[in-house]
């Protein structure tokens, strides 16, 4: 005959069931199908309500068995995630969930999780329309599972990316130049910039996709012009990947072409030694700031001098334009004369 349970037991097994009650609602089991059916319901059934959600339309559009869809979701309805609406069997993302409550039980450690994956989220949005996008936010909410219940979590997290300038990136190139680079193998492709040769027919060995303030190039060896060079995917036509393989260099990374410059993505062979002397509100700013990685100042009372070395030539020209009147390059000698230039042509326009 079993023994009754005493009140301290009864109270203790109550106390663990709480805990894996809690553990359930703040850690939602949820595998890669579940993301994208979450996603799904989340970004494009409120603006298309006439579609039938059902498990047939996402075994339908994630290319898997309907059993393999009916298991995605008896999770999520499991976890209070999901929920069934009457009409045609859609689904929908349950209304009910208490997100004070979960904000309430979260760790901080999820807090900053959370705050992270929405500036994050910011970041992304320049490059939304690339394959990269997609597989990152599906890893996002693979990893971090607890973001499934909430739908203000890539828009209204309190660390967010400010307004980002929007890019059209072309994604078939993008799709090519990434198998090419899966499979060292070479590229063919011609580049319509308006100052290149459109007929040339380019062949290269991708080294890197490179990102870059919402833009994306090919960092690749031409045969062309012997040399490595940057490629904006928006200016590459005809591409094909050749079924050519190529050895990859030790030295293909780009961080080994700037000379120690940190401006963003641009390739460069002379190093040279930089001198600017910044005013106004660029003088405070530039001492949080790191241009390169020798990156020296030299104070005083009206200016703070930045001095480091650098083979990015028109990104330091482009960095001190944008200060205005605040910036003033000291050295090298070419960098002065370039920027006089710019300065004067500038003004003649104002005299027009």
């Amino acid at each position: 005959m079993s023994r009754r349970l005493t009140d301290e037991e009864r109270r203790e097994r109550q106390k663990k069931r709480d805990a894996k009650a809690i553990e359930k609602e703040l850690n939602p089991q949820v595998d890669m199908h579940g993301v994208k059916i979450l996603r799904i319901l989340r970004e494009e059934a409120p603006k298309n309500p006439d579609i039938k959600y059902n498990s047939e339309y996402f075994a339908k559009r994630l290319d898997v068995s309907n059993v393999t869809i009916m298991r995605s979701i008896k999770k999520l309805k499991s976890n209070n995630v999901l929920k069934q609406k009457q009409v045609h069997g859609s689904y929908v993302i349950d209304e009910n969930f208490d997100e004070e409550k979960f904000s309430e039980h979260c760790s901080d450690e999820i807090k900053k999780n959370i705050a992270l994956i929405a500036s994050l989220g910011g970041v992304l949005k320049q490059y939304k329309n690339t394959p990269l996008y997609e597989s990152v936010v599906d890893l996002v909410y693979f990893l971090q599972p607890e973001i499934v219940k909430s739908d203000k979590i890539f828009t209204s997290g309190r660390v967010v990316v400010s307004p980002q300038m929007e890019y059209d990136i072309n994604t078939q190139n993008w799709e090519k130049v990434y198998d090419a680079l899966q499979k060292n193998h070479k590229l063919r492709f011609r580049y319509t910039k308006p100052y290149t040769n459109n007929e040339a027919q380019r062949i290269v060995w991708p080294f890197q996709l490179i990102l870059d303030n919402g833009s994306v190039y090919l960092f690749a060896y031409s045969e062309y012009a012997d040399a490595v060079l940057l490629y904006d995917l928006n200016y590459m036509a005809d591409v094909v990947v050749l079924n050519k393989e190529f050895k990859l260099p030790k030295d293909y990374d780009i961080n080994n072409y700037s000379g120690g410059g940190r401006l963003g993505a641009y390739k460069g062979d002379k190093i040279e030694k930089y001198k600017i002397r910044f005013t106004g509100y660029a003088k405070e700013w530039m001492k949080n700031h790191k241009l390169a990685d020798d990156q020296t100042f030299k104070e005083d009372e009206e200016s703070t001098t930045v001095l480091f070395t650098s083979s990015q030539f028109d990104k330091v020209l482009e960095l001190i334009l944008s200060w205005g009147r605040q910036a003033e390059p000291l050295a090298p000698a070419r960098l002065v004369k370039r920027w006089k230039e710019e300065v004067l042509a500038m003004a003649e326009k104002v005299k027009d």
